[in-house]
């Protein structure tokens, strides 16, 4: 176990090592020649530690057994935020270890909460450097929940459909090689679309490429302080919806489609259709809300309509991107929001969230006892994603809803004990667990922001931040004793 996930370690840092010199061009863009050497030795340094990694281990080529990936999935999560975290200390923008490795975690799980409270008197080199980690993130997500994810068989994930291939007997490097090459083409041509219209759009190129990666990494983070997009206008808003939608929907379709031209994974895909339509009742009961308190406002219609739809979508992939006017939404907006945070995105995508697929499989569980009750003989099978849904499955599904709900509880008792209100306890919890930190400042008008918060507090976010991408059992079954005697 120890050499499969020590050898694939050293191969994600040595990955990260090289990305560490790309914000070299960023500093000499931007005339910010004196963050070129520390970059240079964060870049050197977290190679160095990979190469390590990846001579003193072997690569295994046989098909990784269920504790590998388990303990590879906890290693990788709380390792990385650690070597990203360096650039923030070395540069002086973060000095602290406990502000780095928050921003660190932030980004690398695209949660999008910020330490960094005024980025305008951020070195722009820096602020690179964040979106591009979050965007890596992104890819890294992406990349887990096809090749490695399906392998845990934990919280239905063997429900997950995936347009690409896989060998049943490769190893850890060949599973994530051959679903990384496809799913960076497409990642990556998103990517560039998105920058490019959003440059069209008035955008400066800077804004467009940090957030054109914030959002195809369901990240939200913002260059500006405050509010996510709205100081670019309604274009942008506009602009983004497309691609907010395609990060939190599966990317497997997205590449079947583009490179084969089968649209058919779309048509096929129960999943998508569900998306939508929670998307489309979303967005009425918003612009239900807006049109009902806001009678006096001289907003239109249709601006209030566009900024529904925006909201819905924000919230259901969990990029967080805050719409116009969020300082003054109502509560059921709010409460809205929270529940769509909550459902999430597709699996195979970068949302956080609970994921739709298993809220299906818990609404088709109710409907087969309810029939039951009508036919207490009849035989109901249980089928999503034109699978069987087997009682290992659903109750590994109730499972996962029980720890995200207890985990919910327990963080908000938590941040209580810490001094916060328990409104700012539960929302503070529910923006990190489900991967939308960004979202923060509507869901908690009163947080003051993350930079003000004790190291303790940082801590506990930081934690939450990454269980919420381990989904909180894949923690629970590495720290179990019998895990670790077996």
């Amino acid at each position: 176990m120890i050499t499969k996930v020590g050898h694939i370690i050293g191969h994600i840092l040595i990955f990260l090592g090289i990305s560490e010199f790309v914000p070299i061009i960023a500093a000499m863009t931007f005339n910010e020649e004196g963050l070129i050497l520390p970059f240079f030795i964060c870049g050197m340094f977290t190679v160095f530690i990979g190469m390590g990694f990846y001579f003193a281990f072997r690569d295994e080529p046989e098909k990784p057994s269920r504790s590998d990936v388990i303990s590879f999935l906890v290693l990788v999560w709380l390792l990385i935020p650690v070597f990203a975290s360096i650039p923030f200390m070395v540069s002086g923008v973060l000095t602290k270890f406990t502000d780095a490795y928050f921003e660190a975690a932030s980004a690398f799980t695209t949660s999008g909460a910020t330490i960094l409270a005024n980025s305008a008197l951020t070195p722009k080199t820096v602020l690179f450097w964040r979106a591009f980690l979050q965007w890596q993130g992104g890819i890294f997500i992406f990349v887990l929940a096809v090749s490695i994810i399906p392998l845990s068989a934990i919280g239905g994930s063997e429900l997950f459909k995936s347009a690409l291939s896989h060998g049943e007997g490769e190893g850890f490097v060949s599973r994530i090689n051959s679903a990384f090459k496809p799913l960076a083409k497409i990642y990556l041509g998103l990517t560039i679309l998105c920058v490019v219209l959003l440059n069209l759009s008035g955008m400066s190129a800077f804004d467009a490429l940090s957030t054109s990666m914030a959002t195809m990494s369901s990240g939200g983070f913002s260059n500006h302080a405050n509010f996510g997009v709205n100081s670019y206008g309604n274009i942008a808003e506009f602009i983004l919806i497309p691609f907010m939608i395609f990060a939190a929907t599966n990317l497997t379709y997205h590449w079947s489609f583009f490179s084969n031209g089968k649209f058919r994974v779309y048509k096929n895909d129960k999943e998508l259709k569900y998306f939508f339509g929670i998307i489309a009742i979303a967005s009425l009961i918003i612009f239900a809300n807006l049109v009902g308190t806001d009678t006096a406002s001289s907003t239109s219609i249709i601006k209030k309509l566009g900024v529904s739809i925006f909201t819905a979508v924000s919230a259901l992939s969990t990029t967080g991107y805050l719409p116009d006017g969020a300082n003054t939404m109502s509560l059921g907006i709010v409460f809205i929001c929270i529940i769509l945070l909550f459902i999430g995105g597709a699996m195979g995508s970068s949302a956080g969230g609970f994921k739709i697929v298993r809220f299906k499989v818990l609404f088709r569980q109710a409907d087969r006892e309810i029939n039951r009750l009508a036919h207490p003989h009849g035989v109901v099978p249980m089928r999503v994603n034109d699978m069987s849904v087997t009682s290992s499955i659903l109750m590994s599904v109730w499972t996962l809803l029980f720890l995200y709900l207890a985990s919910m509880a327990i963080f908000s008792v938590a941040y209580g004990a810490l001094g916060y209100d328990f409104s700012v306890g539960v929302g503070l919890t529910i923006a990190n667990l489900f991967s939308a930190g960004s979202m923060t400042g509507l869901i908690v008008p009163d947080f003051l922001g993350y930079s003000g918060m004790s190291y303790t507090s940082k801590w506990v976010t930081s934690f939450i931040m990454i269980i919420g991408r381990l989904e909180i059992i894949t923690l629970l079954i590495f720290l179990s004793p019998s895990f670790r005697k077996n």
